[in-house]
């Protein structure tokens, strides 16, 4: 593909778009964003003020041409002169000659206010915060329809990047088994110290050169290696969240188990396992999406969290030419891995900003349907009168695990998204293994996200 003939713009007027969030996965895309000779980001949002001058600054932007507008009117003459600016109300940017807007908060109830007021002010969206789209994105992707606008995923993260290798797929006519990604970081086995790595932690693991090779066996493989690393972690909510995301815009695929089997595996293993029991793999059937934590030595590259889809092997001189070319193909034959292996957030995400603006088109389904939630389970007993909050990095509320279950109106009582107990208060006790929903709970006063997701439940009958 070429790109400079797929966005050419012909010296046509640059898109204008404003930038809500400037910190993380944004940064990137407006650092490069301002290098883009389509793309004019002249509006930037953020709670703080001097994060966002300091963003201009950083790109040459002198501070006498920086205006921090707290009106329409501000923005309005700022804007009419050239200017670039800085609103800390959200509502007051939407209101500027822009063309989109990037969402990229990562804050649940923020980032569904933002995209809300976005699409009524007839903006076209690109929404990075997986947070409020696993909750409402079915519901503001039907709203921004109803503006005549577009709501879309961010490529640049796995949800989006995703949707782009499965449809590439299908229309290279290849028969999908599995889909998936990789989690955000490897474990790595340093075979002469027979030690193992995640992230900065570093732990002897005795015994692991044994597993290192799936063996006849894989399913026994697997559990051993999960067995001895159990002081790891292997599930992770920001894995599943994105997940959910997807089944909800590609019907077809389905988890195999509502907690997904995430197993510690190297790449070129992904066709021995990722596919049905039927050709050696981990599934009940075909058509599964699952997420892997992927093993490799210091001295292997890195899957940086990509995605991936494992296809059928249904033509056997196509496959046998590729795998000597280096297609990872499983042992039997029977399916081979094709694979993006990495994400590169923000300035990936100019790729949607340039679908969106240029093409009319969105990097995900114009129609998302909400099939699928990612709901809490408490992992330990929890106390009336608890504040749950999403905190850290990959926005996890302590206490809580997630798992997917078929999408279900919050008014059944029966399960709740994980990301519509950030902020809430525990109503009574809950033992370990509980299902939180909707009765356990004080839900913050005013809350968009709440009322978002219950005109979700009634439109789409759930």
């Amino acid at each position: 593909m070429n790109y400079d003939l797929l966005f050419s713009t012909k010296g046509e007027k640059k898109l204008e778009v404003a930038v809500i969030g400037v910190r993380g996965f944004n940064h990137s895309l407006f650092i490069y964003g301002s290098r883009n000779d389509a793309i004019s980001i002249r509006i930037l949002c953020g709670r703080t003020a001097q994060k966002c001058i300091d963003a201009y600054l950083s790109v040459g932007i002198k501070r006498e041409n920086i205006a921090l507008c707290s009106s329409t009117a501000e923005g309005l003459s700022a804007f009419g002169k050239g200017m670039y600016l800085v609103f800390t109300d959200i509502d007051t940017a939407m209101s500027m000659p822009c063309d989109l807007v990037v969402e990229g908060t990562g804050n649940p109830e923020a980032s569904a206010r933002y995209a809300l007021s976005a699409i009524e002010h007839h903006k076209h969206i690109v929404m990075v915060t997986k947070e409020s789209d696993s909750v409402v994105g079915s519901l503001l992707a039907k709203k921004a329809r109803e503006q005549g606008v577009i709501y879309s995923l961010a490529e640049g993260d796995q949800p989006a990047l995703l949707i782009g290798l499965v449809t590439w797929a299908r229309k290279a006519g290849l028969s999908i088994v599995s889909i998936g990604k990789s989690s955000e970081y490897d474990f790595i086995f340093d075979p002469e110290r027979s030690t193992m790595q995640v992230l900065d932690r570093t732990e002897e693991v005795s015994g692991f050169e044994k597993v290192w090779s799936l063996g006849e066996n894989s399913r026994q493989t697997v559990e051993q290696r999960s067995a001895l690393l159990s002081d790891f972690g292997q599930r992770a909510i920001p894995d599943l969240a994105e997940m959910s995301i997807v089944c909800n815009h590609l019907p077809e695929f389905t988890p195999d188990i509502s907690s997904f089997h995430c197993p510690i595996a190297r790449a070129v293993e992904i066709p021995d396992l990722m596919c049905p029991e039927t050709m050696g793999g981990l599934f009940s059937g075909e058509a599964r999406i699952d997420v892997i934590n992927c093993l490799r030595r210091p001295d292997e590259q890195s899957l940086e969290g990509g995605v991936y889809v494992v296809v059928a092997c249904d033509d056997e001189e196509t496959w046998q030419v590729l795998q000597d070319k280096g297609v990872p193909v499983s042992r039997n034959k029977k399916t081979a891995l094709l694979y993006y292996p990495a994400h590169y957030l923000g300035f990936e995400a100019l790729f949607s900003v340039l679908s969106v603006g240029l093409l009319g088109l969105p990097t995900s389904s114009p129609d998302p349907r909400p099939r699928y939630d990612l709901v809490a389970r408490s992992v330990k007993p929890m106390t009336k009168g608890t504040e749950l909050q999403a905190k850290g990095h990959h926005h996890i509320i302590e206490g809580f695990e997630g798992i997917l279950l078929p999408a279900q109106g919050i008014s059944a009582h029966t399960q709740l998204p994980y990301y519509l107990a950030d902020g809430a208060r525990l109503k009574e006790d809950i033992p370990a293994g509980t299902l939180l929903n909707a009765d356990m709970l004080e839900r913050p006063d005013d809350a968009i996200l709440w009322k978002l997701r219950e005109e979700q439940d009634t439109i789409f009958a759930l």
